[in-house]
C-alpha cells in the first residue's frame, strides 16, 4: 500500500517550524551529515552570537550513530536534525544520560499512548522497536564548548529492518498523525533538550535517575532489570555497577 505521508518531507517541515520560532536553522535536502555539518560550522564567526544552531536535512549520505555504527533511513521520512548549543561549560558523563531522557520525555508526552521505553545509552524505542537514535559529541574551541545532539527519529518510514518502526505505524487505528502534534513534539522536544543541556554539568537529581531507571525498567528486551542508578549515570544490577557509555 502507497504511503499517503510520502510526499512530506520532515526536514523540510521541521525548518518551517524552527523559522516560526526564530531559531537559527540551516536546511538541506541531502547532505552527508547534519552533526559533520554542525561541527564543521561550530565556530564559524557568524554563528557565535547563535546559542543554539538546529540543522535538519531529508536524507543524509553518510548518517552516523554511535561507534562505527550508521544511521539509515527512507528520504525524506524521518527527522534527521542535528542541535548544537553553545554552552558554558564542559558536558559531563551524564549529558547522554540527560539527552536521553529529554528526547524519551518529549515523544511519551506528545503521545503517551504508546509504549515508549529507552534502551541506554542512546536508543529510542516504541515497544521492541528502535523508532530513534541519539549521538551525543561536543567539540571545543579555546572557553568555547559546542554540544552537539543529532537526533534520527523515524515519523512516517523506516529502513526495511526487522527492528526498526516509525512513529505512523505505531499509532492505534484512528488516530492518525496530525500536523499540530508533530509541531506540538517539537515544541517539547526543543524544551526538553534546552532544559537538559542547562544541567549538563551537573549530577543527576533524584528525579532524573528515578525517571531514568522507569524508562530504561520499560524496555521488553531488557534480559535483567536496573536496580539503581546513581548521581554520576552509572547504572546498578544487584551490586555490579555499569557504566552508562558501556552499554
Amino acid at each position: 500500500m502507497d504511503n499517503p505521508l510520502a510526499d512530506i518531507k520532515i526536514g523540510r517541515v521541521t525548518s518551517q517550524w524552527a523559522e516560526n520560532n526564530h531559531l537559527h536553522v540551516t536546511y538541506k535536502p541531502s547532505l552527508n551529515s547534519t552533526n559533520e555539518l554542525a561541527k564543521e560550522q561550530a565556530f564559524a564567526e557568524e554563528l557565535m552570537a547563535e546559542s543554539l544552531c538546529l540543522y535538519v536535512a531529508d536524507q543524509q549520505t553518510s548518517g552516523r550513530g554511535r561507534g562505527s555504527h550508521t544511521w539509515e533511513a527512507p528520504s525524506g521520512g524521518s527527522l534527521l536534525s542535528s542541535w548544537s548549543y553553545l554552552i558554558a561549560a564542559k558536558p559531563q558523563p551524564t549529558t547522554s544520560c540527560l539527552v536521553g531522557l529529554a528526547v524519551y520525555r518529549a515523544c511519551s508526552t506528545t503521545w503517551p499512548f504508546l509504549d515508549w521505553n529507552l534502551k541506554a545509552p542512546n536508543d529510542i524505542f516504541i515497544g521492541n522497536k528502535k523508532v530513534a537514535g541519539i549521538l551525543v559529541e561536543n567539540i571545543l574551541q579555546g572557553d568555547e564548548v559546542r554540544l552537539i545532539i543529532g537526533l534520527g527519529f523515524n515519523v512516517t518510514s523506516c529502513p526495511d529492518l526487522p527492528q526498526a518502526t516509525d512513529l505512523v505505524q505505531s499509532l492505534p487505528p484512528g488516530a492518525p498523525l496530525l500536523g499540530q502534534d508533530y509541531t506540538a513534539f517539537l515544541d517539547r522536544l526543543l524544551f526538553e533538550l534546552t532544559d537538559a543541556v542547562s544541567h549538563c554539568d551537573e549530577s543527576l537529581s533524584a528525579t532524573d535517575q528515578l525517571s531514568l531507571l522507569t524508562a530504561l525498567n520499560q524496555h521488553p528486551l531488557l534480559e535483567e532489570k536496573f536496580t539503581g542508578m546513581d548521581a554520576q549515570g552509572s547504572l546498578y544490577i544487584g551490586d555490579k555497577k555499569i557504566n552508562w557509555t558501556s552499554l
